[in-house]
């Protein structure tokens, strides 16, 4: 099975953030001096929804597209997956997107019975939405878990809880006056996902690419001739500052969905027992279904640095 595409995400900062500029899923806000003020925005925004009765249940490849544009005067909005009468109760949420502009992170969360699970708020990517830029949305439906691009790059995955969404009657937009929804069948995610860029071929280290492309964070790119015999993949970049974890996948289709094999994962958890000089990296492949684990403790990395990763050393063709 040939090599085709690497995939590197949650881990280094390919195209850069500006030195001295401060990720903004790192900057902390205090809103003490405009709690009441915030707190009106919020009731205001919650009250300016648009729903959307489903016609038919959604299913493995539904996609709902969402478009609005964020404004001054409502920096809340919401996108809800839910099922119930929403005339004479309030109905329980499957997926509730919540973006909050001011603190510039988005929240996904349930809600059963009146009652709220907990958050998630991790993403693979920095915080998209801005006042006054117009937005999509795309939530793309699979067998375990929602599937969330923002203007088409992939954002985050949500699990199925209970409810699930493949049980939802309704979609509903809150906060956003000029919201739009589409729901269609899809067969590949996100449908608005740019032009893959090629892996430049070098042959040694210290030559200049011909053609360096613009690198973003979270990359997938193609491999036109795979990878030569006596040769090796180097990945180079900025580690975040907050080094959590990161991974690098070689796959047969560079594709977020349906979901491409993978050839080789290679998967730092700095998490995993932070205090130790090395992280652990966990090795393994996905046919279908995640194989063996092979776990090693043998990444030295340094949050915030500049790094090179020799990702693999093809010996033989």
């Amino acid at each position: 099975m040939p090599v085709e595409v690497l995939k590197c995400v949650n881990c280094l900062n390919m195209a850069g953030v500006e030195e001295g500029e401060i990720p903004r899923e790192f900057i902390e806000f205090d809103f003490a001096e405009d709690a009441l003020d915030f707190e009106t925005q919020l009731a205001e925004a919650r009250d300016i929804k648009f729903t959307q009765n489903l016609i038919e249940p959604l299913s493995i490849g539904s996609l709902i597209v969402c478009t609005g544009t964020p404004s001054d005067d409502l920096p809340w909005f919401a996108v809800n997956i839910g099922c119930g009468n929403l005339e004479t109760t309030r109905g329980d949420v499957a997926v509730h997107f919540n973006v909050r502009l001011p603190q510039c992170y988005v929240v996904r969360n349930t809600r059963r019975h009146d009652k709220w699970g907990p958050e998630e708020t991790t993403a693979y990517k920095l915080f998209p939405f801005k006042i006054n830029r117009p937005f999509t949305i795309e939530v793309l439906v699979d067998e375990k878990e929602t599937l969330w691009a923002v203007d088409g790059e992939h954002y985050c995955s949500f699990a199925h809880r209970n409810p699930s969404p493949l049980a939802a009657g309704w979609v509903q937009v809150a906060g956003v006056r000029d919201a739009a929804l589409k729901i269609h069948k899809t067969d590949i995610y996100p449908t608005l996902a740019p032009p893959l860029l090629d892996v430049p071929f070098r042959t040694s280290l210290s030559e200049p690419a011909k053609e360096e492309p613009v690198w973003r964070p979270n990359v997938i790119a193609t491999l036109t001739n795979g990878i030569p015999e006596g040769h090796q993949v180097v990945i180079v970049g900025r580690l975040r500052p907050l080094l959590h974890s990161l991974s690098i996948d070689l796959m047969d289709f560079g594709r977020e969905w349906p979901r491409a094999n993978i050839l080789l994962h290679a998967n730092v958890r700095a998490h995993v027992e932070s205090q130790l000089a090395r992280q652990l990296v966990v090795l393994n492949a996905w046919l279908g279904a995640w194989g063996p684990e092979r776990r090693q403790r043998t990444a030295k990395l340094v949050p915030g640095t500049e790094v090179s990763i020799f990702s693999i050393c093809c010996l033989s063709s």
